[in-house]
């Protein structure tokens, strides 16, 4: 299957929920971030620091209601779109998209309910 059409997998909602991300297998801290849309396939967020194409990254996406936990998941960075935020180029920001590789049945059914909750 085409890189192209494998994007579009999943059907995929536009939303901003909060989601908080380490690079896997490091020290790091958490960082916070929102995402800009879901599947159950993967997210796509904001990263306020550049991340690269095949880091694999730990993350916790907090869908508002329901369950006060976390959807967790491990998921492989797949391309990274860099922006700037007004006319200071010191603003930049990167648009992530991950691929999830590690996600659980329920994780991933709060995330399919979450869905069909929100679309339409």
């Amino acid at each position: 299957m085409a890189r192209s059409d494998e994007r579009r997998k999943f059907a995929r909602l536009n939303i901003l929920v909060d989601v908080s991300y380490t690079k896997h297998d490091t020290a790091e801290k958490q960082k916070l971030s929102v995402t800009k849309n879901i599947s159950q396939g993967g997210i796509c967020f904001v990263g306020y620091e550049l991340v690269h194409e095949q880091d694999i990254i730990d993350l916790n996406v907090y869908l508002p209601g329901g369950s006060k936990e976390p959807v967790e998941a491990m998921g492989k960075v797949v391309w990274v779109k860099e922006f700037t935020i007004g006319d200071n180029p010191k603003n930049k920001r990167y648009d992530v998209g991950v691929e999830f590789t590690e996600i659980s049945d329920q994780d991933s059914e709060k995330i399919e309910t979450y869905m069909q909750e929100h679309s339409g």
